[in-house]
C-alpha cells in the first residue's frame, strides 16, 4: 500500500489522492510512466522514496505500512514496575517478528534490547505512543527510537469500531488467550514483579508469558486493521495475512494469577 500512497506528498489530501486513483495512477510507477511533465510531476517524483514516504505519511495513515517491511517488522509490548510512564522502570520486553517470540527481562538481558531491534525497520504496538516507546526512550536514552517507522494499532482499529484497550478489542475479533492469564491486565503484571522480587518462583515466567500474550496478538490485529481500512479505498488492494499466532515457550502460574486477582478484589475471567 505504501508504493500505491500518495497523501504523504505536500498538497495532497484524501481528495486529490482519490482523484489521481480514478484518473489511473494507482501506484509510483503508473505516475511515473504515465504523468504529463511539469513542476507537480517533478514535486511528486521527489516523494516517491519508500523511506521517505513512509516518514511523511500523515499518523492517520501509518496503517498503510503494514506491508511495507515484511522481514523488518517487530511487534512488541512492554510491562513496567507501575502505571505511569515517565517514573517507572521496565520489567519485560515482549517481541515477535511474526514467527517466533522473544522476551527481554529487567535484571536478565533487558540492555541486550537495543541491539535486539537494531534488525527492524518498523514496531508495531497497541498504544505504544503514549505508553510503550515514550517508557522505552527514557529506559535507553542513547537509542533514538524515533528511527522506526511505527504503527500504534490503537487509532486504525479505533477507526474501524474498536475501541477500548486491548484486551477488549481482542474479545471483539474473537482472540483467545491462554486460560492461565485470563483477567490479568497491565496492574497484575506490576504484582506479577513484585512477586518475582520476593522470591516467588513461577512469578517471572508468569510476567513474561502474560506479556507475550499482549506481542503474539497484535499481528493478526495489524491485519484486521489493515485489510479494514484498505477495504474502504477505492482500490483493488491484497490482504494482509494474519498468520499463526506464534507459540509462548514461557508457562503461566494460572494460580499464582487468580491468587492475585483474589488480592485486589477482581474475579478471574
Amino acid at each position: 500500500m505504501l508504493t500505491r500512497s500518495f497523501i504523504h506528498v505536500p498538497g495532497v489530501g484524501e481528495k486529490r489522492e482519490r482523484d489521481l486513483w480514478r484518473r489511473g495512477y494507482t501506484d509510483w510507477q503508473a505516475f511515473a510512466s504515465g504523468h504529463p511533465p511539469g513542476p507537480w510531476r517533478d514535486l511528486v517524483l521527489s516523494r516517491l522514496d519508500r523511506d521517505r514516504a513512509a516518514r511523511d505519511l500523515p499518523r492517520r495513515e501509518m496503517w498503510r505500512l503494514a506491508d511495507a517491511f515484511p522481514s523488518r517488522t517487530a511487534f512488541l509490548d512492554i510491562e513496567t514496575t507501575g502505571l505511569a510512564p515517565g517514573r517507572d522502570g521496565v520489567t519485560c520486553v515482549g517481541v515477535s517478528d511474526g514467527g517466533s517470540v522473544e522476551a527481554y527481562v529487567r535484571g536478565r538481558d533487558l540492555d541486550r534490547l537495543p541491539a535486539a531491534l537494531e534488525r527492524f525497520d518498523l514496531l508495531v504496538t497497541y498504544n505504544g505512543t503514549c505508553f510503550d516507546l515514550p517508557v522505552l526512550q527514557a529506559a535507553f536514552p542513547q537509542t533514538d527510537f524515533r528511527r522506526f517507522h511505527h504503527i500504534d494499532l490503537r487509532y486504525p482499529l479505533h477507526r474501524l469500531g474498536l475501541k477500548g484497550g486491548l484486551k477488549g478489542v481482542e474479545r471483539k475479533l474473537g482472540l483467545s488467550r491462554a486460560g492461565e492469564v485470563e483477567g490479568a491486565d497491565g496492574y497484575v503484571a506490576v504484582l506479577l514483579w513484585q512477586e518475582h522480587l520476593r522470591g516467588h518462583r513461577r512469578a517471572l515466567e508468569t510476567l513474561v508469558a502474560y506479556c507475550l500474550e499482549d506481542v503474539v496478538h497484535l499481528k493478526p490485529l495489524l491485519a484486521h486493521a489493515y485489510n479494514g481500512l484498505a477495504a474502504e479505498l477505492p482500490l483493488d488492494v491484497d490482504p494482509v495475512p494474519a498468520g499463526r499466532i506464534p507459540r509462548i515457550p514461557w508457562r503461566a502460574d494460572g494460580g499464582l494469577v487468580r491468587d492475585l486477582l483474589r488480592r485486589i478484589g477482581r474475579p478471574a475471567e
